[in-house]
Protein backbone atom coordinates (compact mmCIF):
# COMPACT_ATOMS: atom_id res chain seq x y z
CA UNK A 1 0.00 0.00 0.00
CA UNK A 2 1.24 3.37 -1.30
CA UNK A 3 1.62 6.46 1.33
CA UNK A 4 1.29 10.12 0.13
CA UNK A 5 4.66 10.26 -0.85
CA UNK A 6 4.12 8.33 -3.74
CA UNK A 7 2.45 11.84 -6.00
CA UNK A 8 5.84 13.48 -4.83
CA UNK A 9 8.29 14.39 -7.27
CA UNK A 10 11.31 13.73 -5.11
CA UNK A 11 12.88 10.39 -5.83
CA UNK A 12 13.98 10.29 -2.03
CA UNK A 13 10.07 10.79 -1.11
CA UNK A 14 9.27 8.46 -3.59
CA UNK A 15 11.74 6.17 -2.39
CA UNK A 16 9.69 6.00 0.88
CA UNK A 17 6.31 5.60 -0.77
CA UNK A 18 5.66 2.17 0.53
CA UNK A 19 6.86 2.22 4.40
CA UNK A 20 3.93 1.28 6.45
CA UNK A 21 4.69 4.86 7.78
CA UNK A 22 1.90 7.25 7.40
CA UNK A 23 4.29 10.20 5.70
CA UNK A 24 3.35 13.33 4.88
CA UNK A 25 5.68 15.89 3.30
CA UNK A 26 6.48 19.25 4.14
CA UNK A 27 2.72 20.56 3.93
CA UNK A 28 0.30 22.43 5.16
CA UNK A 29 -1.41 19.21 5.79
CA UNK A 30 0.53 18.19 8.15
CA UNK A 31 0.96 21.19 10.07
CA UNK A 32 -2.88 21.31 10.56
CA UNK A 33 -3.11 17.82 11.62
CA UNK A 34 -0.67 18.01 14.34
CA UNK A 35 -2.03 21.32 15.43
CA UNK A 36 -5.95 19.33 15.12
CA UNK A 37 -4.85 16.37 17.11
CA UNK A 38 -2.22 18.17 19.53
CA UNK A 39 0.45 15.46 18.47
CA UNK A 40 4.12 16.14 17.96
CA UNK A 41 5.55 16.22 14.50
CA UNK A 42 8.66 13.77 14.15
CA UNK A 43 10.43 14.95 11.17
CA UNK A 44 12.42 13.20 8.86
CA UNK A 45 15.05 14.74 6.86
CA UNK A 46 17.52 12.85 4.10
CA UNK A 47 18.44 12.94 0.21
CA UNK A 48 18.34 10.02 -2.27
CA UNK A 49 22.52 8.92 -2.13
CA UNK A 50 22.50 9.24 1.64
CA UNK A 51 23.66 5.64 2.78
CA UNK A 52 22.74 5.74 6.47
CA UNK A 53 19.26 7.43 5.59
CA UNK A 54 18.40 4.21 3.38
CA UNK A 55 20.08 1.88 6.37
CA UNK A 56 17.27 4.08 8.84
CA UNK A 57 14.35 3.95 6.20
CA UNK A 58 14.92 -0.12 6.15
CA UNK A 59 15.81 -0.68 10.03
CA UNK A 60 12.77 1.22 10.93
CA UNK A 61 10.37 3.54 8.63
CA UNK A 62 9.79 -0.29 6.73
CA UNK A 63 9.64 -1.67 9.66
CA UNK A 64 5.27 -2.36 10.55
CA UNK A 65 5.86 -1.97 14.30
CA UNK A 66 7.93 0.76 14.56
CA UNK A 67 5.61 2.36 12.05
CA UNK A 68 2.94 1.52 13.95
CA UNK A 69 4.39 3.79 17.08
CA UNK A 70 5.36 7.04 14.67
CA UNK A 71 1.25 6.40 13.22
CA UNK A 72 -0.06 6.39 16.65
CA UNK A 73 1.74 8.85 18.47
CA UNK A 74 3.48 11.64 15.88
CA UNK A 75 2.71 13.27 12.37
CA UNK A 76 5.39 11.97 10.47
CA UNK A 77 6.92 14.34 7.80
CA UNK A 78 9.36 13.62 5.12
CA UNK A 79 11.78 16.05 3.73
CA UNK A 80 13.96 15.71 0.80
CA UNK A 81 17.16 18.28 1.98
CA UNK A 82 17.94 19.17 -1.85
CA UNK A 83 14.31 19.83 -2.36
CA UNK A 84 13.78 22.02 0.38
CA UNK A 85 17.33 23.41 1.53
CA UNK A 86 15.10 25.82 3.60
CA UNK A 87 13.53 23.42 5.91
CA UNK A 88 17.16 21.86 6.19
CA UNK A 89 19.13 24.72 7.27
CA UNK A 90 16.97 25.70 10.63
CA UNK A 91 16.67 22.17 11.83
CA UNK A 92 19.91 21.60 11.19
CA UNK A 93 21.06 24.58 13.10
CA UNK A 94 19.13 23.32 16.01
CA UNK A 95 20.27 19.84 16.17
CA UNK A 96 24.09 20.97 15.89
CA UNK A 97 22.87 23.86 18.48
CA UNK A 98 21.84 20.92 21.28
CA UNK A 99 24.07 17.85 20.28
CA UNK A 100 27.48 19.54 18.81
CA UNK A 101 27.26 17.99 15.38
CA UNK A 102 24.46 17.17 12.69
CA UNK A 103 24.21 15.09 9.34
CA UNK A 104 21.75 13.02 7.73
CA UNK A 105 19.51 11.52 7.96
CA UNK A 106 18.30 14.07 10.34
CA UNK A 107 15.85 13.14 12.93
CA UNK A 108 13.55 16.05 14.75
CA UNK A 109 11.00 16.01 16.79
CA UNK A 110 8.82 19.70 16.65
CA UNK A 111 5.50 20.97 18.62
CA UNK A 112 1.96 21.73 16.55
CA UNK A 113 3.83 24.99 16.65
CA UNK A 114 6.62 23.82 14.30
CA UNK A 115 9.33 24.54 17.41
CA UNK A 116 11.66 21.72 17.82
CA UNK A 117 12.55 20.18 21.15
CA UNK A 118 14.06 17.21 20.42
CA UNK A 119 16.42 15.94 17.82
CA UNK A 120 19.85 13.98 16.22
CA UNK A 121 20.78 11.77 13.27
CA UNK A 122 20.58 8.68 12.72
CA UNK A 123 18.92 5.56 15.17
CA UNK A 124 19.63 2.53 14.86
CA UNK A 125 16.43 -0.02 15.19
CA UNK A 126 17.79 -1.17 19.07
CA UNK A 127 20.05 0.23 21.27
CA UNK A 128 23.89 -0.03 20.34
CA UNK A 129 27.14 1.72 19.83
CA UNK A 130 26.34 4.29 22.54
CA UNK A 131 22.77 4.98 20.43
CA UNK A 132 19.43 4.82 21.96
CA UNK A 133 17.07 2.74 20.00
CA UNK A 134 15.04 4.59 17.36
CA UNK A 135 11.57 2.85 19.28
CA UNK A 136 12.50 3.58 22.76
CA UNK A 137 13.36 7.33 21.80
CA UNK A 138 9.47 7.56 20.18
CA UNK A 139 8.11 5.85 23.38
CA UNK A 140 9.63 7.99 25.83
CA UNK A 141 9.38 10.76 23.81
CA UNK A 142 5.27 9.63 23.20
CA UNK A 143 5.07 9.30 27.40
CA UNK A 144 6.56 12.86 27.97
CA UNK A 145 4.37 14.75 25.41
CA UNK A 146 1.59 12.99 27.59
CA UNK A 147 2.58 13.73 30.82
CA UNK A 148 4.47 16.64 30.70
CA UNK A 149 4.20 18.56 27.14
CA UNK A 150 3.90 22.03 28.58
CA UNK A 151 8.22 21.59 29.73
CA UNK A 152 8.30 20.37 26.08
CA UNK A 153 6.94 22.90 25.14
CA UNK A 154 8.85 25.21 27.22
CA UNK A 155 11.72 23.92 26.17
CA UNK A 156 11.26 24.25 21.99
CA UNK A 157 10.34 27.76 23.17
CA UNK A 158 13.86 28.91 24.62
CA UNK A 159 15.69 27.08 21.94
CA UNK A 160 13.98 29.02 19.47
CA UNK A 161 14.96 32.25 20.86
CA UNK A 162 18.77 31.00 21.51
CA UNK A 163 18.73 30.34 17.96
CA UNK A 164 17.11 33.46 17.42
CA UNK A 165 19.64 34.99 18.97
CA UNK A 166 22.12 34.07 17.17
CA UNK A 167 20.40 35.24 14.01
CA UNK A 168 18.62 32.06 12.40
CA UNK A 169 14.83 32.25 12.87
CA UNK A 170 11.81 29.94 12.99
CA UNK A 171 9.88 28.74 9.99
CA UNK A 172 6.59 29.82 9.76
CA UNK A 173 3.34 27.55 9.29
CA UNK A 174 4.09 27.85 5.49
CA UNK A 175 7.40 26.63 5.25
CA UNK A 176 9.26 30.05 4.69
CA UNK A 177 12.00 31.21 6.17
CA UNK A 178 14.01 34.80 6.70
CA UNK A 179 16.95 35.94 8.03
CA UNK A 180 17.58 38.87 11.07
CA UNK A 181 21.07 39.50 9.09
CA UNK A 182 22.43 42.71 7.88
CA UNK A 183 23.86 42.77 3.93
CA UNK A 184 27.73 42.50 4.88
CA UNK A 185 30.14 45.24 3.26
CA UNK A 186 33.17 44.58 1.12
CA UNK A 187 35.17 44.34 4.10
CA UNK A 188 33.54 41.18 5.15
CA UNK A 189 35.36 39.34 2.37
CA UNK A 190 38.94 40.05 4.02
CA UNK A 191 37.49 38.88 7.47
CA UNK A 192 36.06 35.36 5.65
CA UNK A 193 39.64 34.84 4.10
CA UNK A 194 40.86 35.59 7.49
CA UNK A 195 38.57 33.09 9.00
CA UNK A 196 39.57 30.55 6.63
CA UNK A 197 43.47 31.11 6.42
CA UNK A 198 43.22 30.39 10.07
CA UNK A 199 41.14 27.08 9.83
CA UNK A 200 43.29 26.29 6.73
CA UNK A 201 45.23 22.51 7.11
CA UNK A 202 48.68 23.99 6.24
CA UNK A 203 49.73 20.17 6.03
CA UNK A 204 47.46 18.00 4.19
CA UNK A 205 45.12 21.33 2.53
CA UNK A 206 41.60 21.51 3.28
CA UNK A 207 40.18 23.01 6.45
CA UNK A 208 39.86 21.79 10.20
CA UNK A 209 40.71 17.93 10.86
CA UNK A 210 38.45 14.62 9.97
CA UNK A 211 35.97 14.57 8.26
CA UNK A 212 37.34 17.04 5.41
CA UNK A 213 34.65 18.09 2.64
CA UNK A 214 35.32 19.29 -0.66
CA UNK A 215 33.65 22.67 -0.22
CA UNK A 216 33.94 24.01 -3.70
CA UNK A 217 32.15 26.88 -3.36
CA UNK A 218 34.15 28.51 -0.99
CA UNK A 219 37.10 27.37 -2.99
CA UNK A 220 35.69 29.61 -5.93
CA UNK A 221 35.31 32.33 -3.23
CA UNK A 222 39.23 32.33 -2.23
CA UNK A 223 40.13 32.06 -6.07
CA UNK A 224 37.78 34.81 -6.91
CA UNK A 225 38.84 36.95 -3.40
CA UNK A 226 42.33 36.68 -4.67
CA UNK A 227 41.74 37.68 -8.03
CA UNK A 228 39.86 40.85 -6.70
CA UNK A 229 41.73 41.72 -3.74
CA UNK A 230 45.32 40.90 -5.45
CA UNK A 231 46.26 38.97 -2.22
CA UNK A 232 47.98 35.52 -2.87
CA UNK A 233 47.19 34.04 0.39
CA UNK A 234 43.49 33.03 -0.58
CA UNK A 235 44.44 31.22 -4.32
CA UNK A 236 47.49 29.71 -2.16
CA UNK A 237 44.97 27.70 -0.03
CA UNK A 238 42.17 27.16 -2.78
CA UNK A 239 44.72 25.72 -5.27
CA UNK A 240 46.86 23.60 -1.91
CA UNK A 241 43.25 22.27 -1.07
CA UNK A 242 42.27 21.68 -4.69
CA UNK A 243 45.96 19.34 -6.06
CA UNK A 244 45.54 17.84 -1.97
CA UNK A 245 41.86 16.33 -3.32
CA UNK A 246 42.77 15.22 -7.06
CA UNK A 247 45.91 13.36 -5.71
CA UNK A 248 44.68 11.98 -2.32
CA UNK A 249 41.61 9.37 -2.26
CA UNK A 250 38.49 11.11 -1.75
CA UNK A 251 39.03 11.36 -6.09
CA UNK A 252 38.11 7.79 -7.84
CA UNK A 253 41.00 7.68 -9.89
CA UNK A 254 39.32 4.33 -11.78
CA UNK A 255 35.73 5.58 -12.09
CA UNK A 256 36.01 9.19 -12.50
CA UNK A 257 34.70 12.61 -9.99
CA UNK A 258 34.96 12.43 -6.72
CA UNK A 259 33.42 10.62 -3.14
CA UNK A 260 31.71 12.90 -0.85
CA UNK A 261 33.98 13.26 1.61
CA UNK A 262 37.52 12.46 2.84
CA UNK A 263 36.73 10.59 6.53
CA UNK A 264 40.30 11.27 7.49
CA UNK A 265 42.30 14.44 7.65
CA UNK A 266 44.67 13.22 5.01
CA UNK A 267 42.53 12.75 2.11
CA UNK A 268 42.94 8.89 1.75
CA UNK A 269 39.99 7.46 2.93
CA UNK A 270 36.87 8.10 0.86
CA UNK A 271 33.58 7.95 2.06
CA UNK A 272 32.13 6.41 -1.06
CA UNK A 273 28.53 8.16 -1.91
CA UNK A 274 29.14 10.77 -4.76
CA UNK A 275 27.14 13.54 -5.21
CA UNK A 276 25.89 15.29 -8.92
CA UNK A 277 26.15 19.03 -7.44
CA UNK A 278 29.93 18.02 -6.34
CA UNK A 279 30.82 16.87 -9.50
CA UNK A 280 29.45 19.95 -11.21
CA UNK A 281 30.74 22.61 -8.73
CA UNK A 282 34.33 21.23 -8.35
CA UNK A 283 34.54 21.10 -12.34
CA UNK A 284 34.29 25.13 -11.90
CA UNK A 285 36.66 25.40 -9.52
CA UNK A 286 39.13 23.26 -11.21
CA UNK A 287 38.85 24.66 -13.89
CA UNK A 288 39.09 28.55 -12.64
Amino acid sequence: MLNRLANEQSPYLQQHANNPVDWYPWCEEAFNRSRQEQKPIFLSIGYSTCHWCHVMEHESFAHQKIASVLNEHFVSVKVDREERPDVDRVYMAFVQATTGSGGWPMSVWLTPALKPFFGGTYFPPDSRWGRPGFPDILNEIASRWETNREELEQSAEAIMERLRETKVTALSGSGSSESTRSTPTVDALSVAVEQYAQAFDTRYGGFGDAPKFPRPAELLFLLRESARSGESTPCRIAVNTLEAMASGGMRDHIGGGFHRYSVDAAWRVPHFEKMLYDQAQLIMAYLE
